[in-house]
């Protein structure tokens, strides 16, 4: 009321300020619950995701190593869950769109070599991992709160630092433009 210099005329015909009583829908909790989910997008990092990995089996008979997997991972303190009974594109995209950050895909060949094939919601298919190895990496990035697992982010490093240098070249080539332009309107100003 004071910055806006608000007033009203009262019984009196007087003239008051108004009292401003601030209320606050959601509190500290919500509001960086909020700020949170706008700023990923919903798309969590590992750590904070409420489902970090799904298990998406491509036949039933892999059901007990699906199992065994999820109780290996439970154990771990991952959060897990299996999704089954769709089309595997289906499955993927499911969990694509509710940004998942980890899927694993098990079909008889992974049953057999205890291995999962590893897709992440930011990179796609990376490739095919142990279970130890899957395990160890998400807790890993858990306990750090890192956004990514580590093994996924060597896979793409050359996309990176690629991306890197396309960022850099623009840069250069945007301040090379800048100083060009200064240039030229100094020496406009200097000769008119």
């Amino acid at each position: 009321p004071d910055r806006f210099d608000l007033s009203y005329i009262d019984q009196n015909n007087e003239k008051q300020r108004p009292i401003m009583i601030h209320r606050a829908i959601f509190g500290s909790l919500e509001r960086f619950f909020g700020i949170l989910t706008e700023n990923y997008a919903g798309a969590f990092p590992v750590w904070i995701a409420p489902v970090q990995v799904r298990l998406l089996p491509v036949t039933d008979t892999v059901d007990d190593y699906i199992q065994r997997v999820a109780n290996d991972m439970r154990a771990k303190g991952i959060r897990v869950e299996v999704k089954s009974g769709e089309r595997m594109k289906k499955l993927v995209r499911n969990a694509e769109k509710e940004k998942i950050p980890i899927m694993c895909i098990i079909g008889k060949e992974e049953a057999e070599n205890e291995t999962l094939a590893v897709r992440t919601y930011k990179s796609g298919d990376i490739g095919t991992f142990s279970l130890t190895d899957v395990i160890s990496k998400v807790v890993e990035a858990t306990e750090e709160k890192s956004e990514h697992a580590s093994f996924w982010i060597h896979h793409h490093l050359f996309k990176i630092n690629k991306t890197g240098i396309v960022f850099n070249v623009f840069i250069t080539i945007t301040i090379i433009i800048i100083i060009i332009y200064s240039l030229q309107y100094s020496f406009w100003f200097l000769f008119h």
